[in-house]
């Protein structure tokens, strides 16, 4: 055995330890080393001292033939490279092998050494074709994750149409075949799926059975990828499809949605009967997975357009997207010489019911009127809620404004229809307000016509419309120019109080004046109460000016009743009435002022919009509490203002209303007084008969048995001075 000069151990070990015959040998052929990878390849491991074999003994005669070109190489060059064949040293057969061999200088003077390295040849061959395999495989892989990622970026962009093409084309170019297609089913119950994408010869068919119908039916089914290699041997779903198309195999991959549930399937085809690896059909899920992400983020996008363009209560177009309709409507309009209505819709009394029985409760009669009014319209119109209780409606194709009233009628009639065993009560009336375009019509201008159009509708009393009148613009200027101006007079302490007397019959002694509130406007002049008033009520001013009403009223009665038992009455509206602070707010003037509570009466005015409600209860309740005196404005006029006395039994006095004294000493009015001023006796409150302007119709009243009576006969508004020198003068 040669002994490597300076040998470590550890290349010792890597010699014996190689896979590959490695070989010593000097220049005369004799070997000096073989490794036991070289001794079994060849045989001779039996051999006791393979130091006296020689080179040529290993070869065949193909072999020997040649150790020149060997020999030449490594005095030339020191190396030498190629095919030669060895001998095996028990049968003799010969091996084709891969030679290497190197001279390698000795240190010590010695000879120079020449070392080989020997591979079997079908080795070899087997290595470079598992590498050249692998080369395919991993440029496969890599052409599969840039298609994969190409796919990706665009379905961040394409719309669903596009991508599902795209899909379809990088699965047929991938996997080698030119037929591939996605379907989904659009109902669980449908026969066929609905084909969005196609290659090759899936595009001619539209109609692919569901369920165990067809390849891609069952894919879809078992929400699994189905694999058939070949439809003449395959006995899970009918083959009917793919033959008429002349396809022998093929592979459908679900395709799902964010819910988890099977959309649709991506599938390939090929005319020829097939084994698809499992690679490829990796492949093709991932390509289905990129699909299912975008539908997901489409179904997504969706969601969030429908939350920001749609009401969340009533599923309804909401204010943004019901001014993309109404601009598309009119611009359809232009350009076929067609006419638009807007409906704008506000449901009565709405308020109630959120007040009485909370806003749940509202939600849900809002849902239930809803229903109804989508019954009312026709298909082509579109229903939708700009807020609270607001509806609009956007009717295209309406021949003229009476063909306008007509759909508001009907419309009116049919929410007016009672509900049967509903668990809320469901508005059966609304306020309609309709505006019809014209040529050069703009939304804007639409929708202000249509809500002038509304607010007179709703002036006109419950359940009915009003069609915008060139008019209705000088009132809403005018609306407008008043609140800004009624705005500024009441922080300037602009506004004044007058006091109209009311007097016991029987004495006619002044019991109580009435605070009446005043504008004189510094351009227009004296402004009418009924109409400042409104405006103050329409324009959020309605709090402030009554706060500014009952102090002042109070801080005059206080004064007064230093030489006086007179008491103040002040009109509340309801507005002040369901604000639950408004007793603590009466409660702070009447300490401020100085006045006791049992001088202050507070007149209930607009009996039709008070409401029977917890809040309304609560409030009057506490006022009761406090010893202030409640009354109840324009008897008989409100349609429900005498429940008002069995409902609120604290209220002490109401004022008949002066339509009816208007027309006393007539017998049909002193019947009507008389029956109100029994029923006041029924409730035990006293009665105020107002409007008193002839000796005539006080004599009637007292005949009825009124208590009080108010009118211009009586004393007409004038200021707290000239109340003071009335009571001074009577006292």
């Amino acid at each position: 055995m040669f002994d490597l000069p300076d040998d470590p151990v550890s290349l010792r070990s890597f010699l014996e330890r190689s896979p590959d015959f490695v070989a010593l040998s000097d220049f005369t052929g004799r070997i000096l080393y073989i490794n036991p990878a070289g001794s079994t390849l060849i045989g001779l491991d039996d051999v006791a001292d393979i130091g006296q074999l020689s080179a040529l003994e290993l070869l065949t005669s193909d072999g020997v033939d040649l150790t020149d070109d060997i020999a030449a190489g490594l005095l030339s060059e020191g190396k030498w490279e190629g095919y030669c064949e060895l001998r095996h040293h028990v049968t003799g057969t010969g091996m084709p092998v891969v030679v290497s061999s190197y001279v390698i200088p000795r240190d010590d003077g010695g000879a120079d050494v020449v070392a080989s390295t020997i591979r079997h040849r079908h080795t070899v061959e087997q290595r470079n074709a598992r590498i050249a395999a692998d080369a395919v495989v991993a440029g496969r892989h890599a052409q599969e994750q840039k298609a994969l990622a190409d796919l990706s970026r665009f379905a961040v962009i394409a719309e669903l149409p596009s991508l599902l093409t795209a899909a379809t084309a990088t699965a047929a170019t991938l996997i080698g075949v030119g037929n591939s297609a996605i379907a989904h089913l659009e109902h669980p119950s449908d026969p066929y799926l609905t084909m969005d994408a196609a290659s090759g010869v899936l595009g001619m068919r539209q109609d692919i059975p569901s369920g165990d119908g067809s390849l891609v039916g069952l894919a879809l089914t078992l929400s699994e990828p189905v694999v058939c290699n070949d439809c003449h041997t395959e006995n899970r779903f009918r083959t009917d499809t793919m033959i008429s198309l002349g396809l022998r195999s093929g592979v459908g991959v679900p395709i799902f949605t964010a819910a988890g549930k099977a959309w649709g399937v991506l599938s390939i085809h090929s005319v020829e009967a097939r084994l698809y690896r499992d690679e490829e059909v990796s492949f093709l899920s991932s390509v289905a997975g990129i699909v299912s992400a975008a539908i997901r983020r489409i179904d997504l996008e969706l969601q969030l357009r429908r939350r920001s363009t749609h009401d969340a209560l009533t599923g309804l177009p909401n204010r943004t997207l019901a001014y993309e309709v109404i601009d598309s409507a009119l611009n359809r309009a232009r350009q076929q010489s067609g006419t638009v209505a807007l409906l704008l819709l506000d449901i009565d009394d709405f308020k109630i019911i959120n007040d009485s029985l909370g806003h749940d409760a509202g939600d849900r009669a809002l849902v239930k009127f809803v229903e109804r009014l989508a019954s009312a319209i026709r298909d082509a119109d579109t229903i939708a809620r700009l807020g609270g209780d607001e509806f609009l409606i956007v009717c295209e194709g309406v021949d003229s404004v009476a063909h306008a009233e007509e759909l508001a009628r009907h419309i009116t009639s049919s929410i007016a229809v009672p509900f049967s065993a509903e668990d809320v009560p469901i508005p059966l009336s609304a306020s309609i307000g309709i505006a019809v375009s014209e040529p050069n019509s703009t939304r804007h201008e639409l929708i202000h016509r249509a809500d002038l159009a509304m607010y007179r509708a709703k002036d006109s009393g419950t359940g009915g419309h009003a069609v915008f009148d060139p008019t209705d613009l000088y009132d809403a200027d005018r609306i407008r120019s008043l609140s800004i101006d009624l705005r500024a007079a009441l922080r300037a302490d602009e506004l004044t109080l007058a006091y109209q007397p009311l007097v016991d019959i029987a004495s006619r002694k002044i019991v109580a004046v009435e605070a009446l509130a005043r504008w004189n406007h510094h351009e227009l002049g004296p402004i009418e109460p009924s109409e400042f008033v409104g405006v103050a009520e329409r324009t959020g001013l309605a709090t402030p000016l009554g706060a500014w009403a009952l102090r002042t009223a109070c801080t005059a009665a206080a004064r007064w009743r230093t030489f006086s038992d007179i008491v103040v009455r002040v009109n509340v509206s309801a507005l002040q009435l369901r604000d639950p602070d408004f007793p603590a707010e009466v409660a702070s003037i009447l300490t401020e002022t100085g006045l006791p509570a049992f001088a202050l009466g507070l007149e209930v005015t607009e009996t039709v919009w008070v409401a029977d409600t917890e809040r309304v209860a609560d409030t009057v309740s506490a006022l009761h509490a406090m010893g202030v005196a409640l009354l109840l404005d324009d008897m008989g006029k409100g349609h429900s203002s005498m429940s008002y006395l069995d409902r609120y039994p604290m209220f002490e006095c109401f004022k008949i209303d002066k339509s009816y004294i208007a027309r006393l000493p007539a017998p049909r009015a002193r019947a009507i007084v008389s029956a109100i001023v029994a029923l006041a006796r029924a409730f035990d409150v006293t009665v105020v008969g107002e409007g008193v302007e002839t000796e005539e119709q006080l004599e009637a009243l007292a005949a009825t048995g009124c208590d009080f009576a108010q009118g211009y006969l009586l004393g007409r508004p004038v200021g707290a001075g000239a109340i003071a020198d009335l009571l001074l003068g009577a006292g």
